[in-house]
């Protein structure tokens, strides 16, 4: 049977400190898991409407892919990966909150790391698992 694509939600919380001293930000889930075709969809909770649409998710990388291997005329080879575009996806205003999301495609299965960034600066960089098809 065919995996059917899903989409995958990760809130994300910012956690106003006393005193205006900032905030606390708090991703749930924190193991994020994934499968490649799915789509993966943030949910930006917490920050006044002016600042929200700061935020951003990008600078995906890969901390370690499962190794995978392609066969031709040659026999086996290692398959080339594929990665998950670079490029910041920015936060966008809707009638039920402040979302952003991305489409995972064909990535390659395996650990990666990512920067949720507020006008371009890093402020935190999780962690997201992305497996292949069940």
């Amino acid at each position: 049977m065919k995996y059917k694509k899903v989409e995958r939600v990760i809130t994300v919380e910012f956690i106003e400190l006393p005193r205006g001293a900032g905030y606390d930000v708090r991703v749930t889930p924190e193991e994020i898991v994934v499968r490649y075709g799915d789509s993966v969809v943030w949910d930006v909770q917490g920050l006044p409407k002016g600042r929200a649409p700061k935020i951003a998710f990008g600078n995906f990388e890969p901390i370690a892919l499962a190794p995978s291997v392609t066969f031709g005329k040659r026999g086996f080879s290692a398959a080339k990966p594929k990665r998950i575009s670079r490029e910041d996806i920015p936060v966008k205003p809707t009638s039920k909150g402040f979302f952003a999301k991305l489409e995972l495609g064909q990535a390659s299965p395996g650990y990666y790391k990512y920067d949720i960034k507020s006008d371009g600066r890093t402020l935190v960089d999780p962690d997201m698992e992305i497996r292949g098809p069940k």
